[in-house]
């Protein structure tokens, strides 16, 4: 309880102090002569001086050229929205989509295309080794499942690969894409 009572005080002269300051300010310049004296030199009273020109954006464009601008030139009003931003903007967004599927499109089938070019080496395979050395290639991996086996398991791939590309022309499909605007 003691030592309540100066931290009351001290809080109570925090606020005191600035309103004390403000209320003497008020009164300096209420007992300010209107009158200029002969120490000051003449200044026009407030009644004569010309009010200010306040200009607002849309006065600027009809004073004819007497008002200089300077900086940014402000953003378009809410009355003033242009249609054809929103429009291209919807586009854009639109063919980058529409990019998106062809590149993913376009990764599928380049691993069709490498499924079908290592299915042709093992159909066109020769167990032939024509190298003089007559022993096995250091440089060349092997593998030891069949051939027929090694062309299934590639067309399996290609079949799950087919199945993805399909699944995604149905996911464009479904978001408005046509089938021409994929090719």
């Amino acid at each position: 309880m003691k030592f309540l009572t100066p931290v009351l005080a001290t809080l109570l002269l925090l606020v005191a102090i600035p309103v004390l300051a403000q209320s003497q300010e008020q009164a300096a310049r209420s007992t300010k002569p209107q009158t200029p004296d002969s120490s000051t030199p003449a200044q026009p009273s407030p009644e004569k001086k010309k009010p200010k020109k306040v200009w607002t954006n849309d006065e600027l464009g009809k004073s004819g050229g007497g008002v200089s601008v300077v900086g940014e030139p402000a953003a378009p009003s809410a009355d003033t929205k242009q249609k054809p931003d929103t429009t291209t903007a919807k586009d854009e967004a639109r063919q980058r989509q529409i990019n998106d599927y062809k590149e993913q499109l376009a990764k599928l089938q380049a691993q069709i295309d490498a499924a079908d070019k290592r299915i042709d080496q093992l159909k066109n395979f020769h167990g032939e080794n024509s190298s003089p050395s007559g022993g096995i290639n250091m440089n060349q991996g092997y593998n030891m499942v069949p051939i027929s086996d090694q062309i299934q398991q590639l067309e399996d791939k290609k079949k799950q690969i087919r199945a993805k590309m399909d699944d995604l022309e149905n996911e464009a499909h479904k978001n408005g894409i046509t089938s021409d605007e994929l090719r």
